[in-house]
């Protein structure tokens, strides 16, 4: 990539991730989903998924149990069936535009949370293949943009897919203290894009053009949004921050998630220079547009992790200097 690209602008319609092509998305989410399974199930062998997680309550089995598929509650059938009834007729769920998320994890775990080892670590790879067959659906090129239910308010279907990979990724950190071992790059990566994916749709849907990126070591990712649309890119290894005219933060991939997700705080990262701001006035535009965007929850993972670019701004005075 060039010096001083200027901002991202998404082509008319552009929707982010769910405007990829499906094969290479479909490499990300997959990447993602494959990265977890191998933490569930070393943890899995080594007895762990009793152990605390890194979440208060919760332990390695409920963090997994609350990710599956369960013959009463079948991964993505939810998505799909709202897809395909918008389509039909778009004025459905105009009026309900968020999930209850958290009273849906609750009611697995009621039914689900003392599943054996056997039956999580299936109910996990049965999640994984509910996204191939999204993935491989013919009707998903009609689908693919047309907006479902989140916690966060209306995500297009393809783009709510790929955002699991966020949630996937936190969580494999999360169960590091029952002994999981380190996530593959590849799963933080995938993470980190859906991280930066779901900020754009944010933005896109105040109206508000920005250009706003997260740069790791492995490349990274950035966001342009301009009206209602807006375009995720991947960055390769060679951007340099240097050579980027566009708000950002630098870190490793698992800081990015841990800080995004209020699992480590940020301040003493900024500080120790293991979180790094990049055109500051820019991200506190960015901060006051994610502020303002209606129907952001309080609470739940992925409403954090948006909340994290909103305090940017709050954090980068503490250090001296600003």
């Amino acid at each position: 990539m060039s010096a001083d690209p200027g901002p991202l602008l998404p082509v008319p319609g552009e929707r982010g991730l769910a405007s990829y092509d499906v094969t290479v998305l479909a490499r990300h989410i997959m990447a993602a989903w494959d990265g977890f399974l191998v933490v569930a199930r070393e943890l899995a062998a080594s007895g762990g998924l009793d152990r605390p997680s890194r979440l208060e309550g919760w332990s390695a089995r409920d963090v997994c149990v609350h990710l599956g598929s369960w013959p009463d509650s079948p991964a993505l059938a939810r998505l799909l069936n709202e897809a395909r009834a918008a389509a039909a007729d778009p004025g459905l769920g105009d009026g309900t535009p968020t999930f209850d998320q958290d009273g849906h994890n609750a009611a697995l775990l009621g039914k689900h949370g003392d599943a054996s080892d056997t039956e999580v670590l299936d109910a996990l790879l049965a999640a994984r293949e509910s996204a191939v067959d999204l993935l491989d659906a013919p009707d998903l090129p009609a689908l693919a943009l047309v907006p479902t239910r989140s916690m966060l308010g209306p995500l297009p279907l393809l783009g709510h897919v790929a955002a699991a990979s966020y949630e996937l990724a936190v969580h494999a950190l999360d169960l590091a203290p029952a002994g999981a071992p380190a996530p593959e790059p590849r799963l933080l990566h995938s993470g980190v894009g859906a991280l930066v994916d779901v900020t754009g749709a944010l933005c896109a849907r105040a109206g508000k053009d920005i250009t706003a990126a997260v740069l790791t070591p492995a490349g990274g990712w950035a966001f342009g949004s301009s009206g209602r649309d807006w375009t995720t890119l991947e960055l390769g290894d060679d951007v340099a921050a240097a050579h980027l005219d566009w708000p950002a933060i630098e870190a490793e991939p698992a800081t990015v998630l841990d800080v995004s997700a209020g699992r480590v705080p940020a301040p003493a990262l900024l500080l120790r220079r293991e979180l790094r701001t990049h055109d500051v006035p820019g991200l506190l535009r960015l901060a006051s547009v994610l502020q303002q965007v209606p129907g952001v929850p309080g609470s739940g993972a992925m409403a954090v992790a948006t909340r994290y670019l909103s305090g940017v701004g709050r954090l980068v005075r503490l250090i001296p200097g600003f």
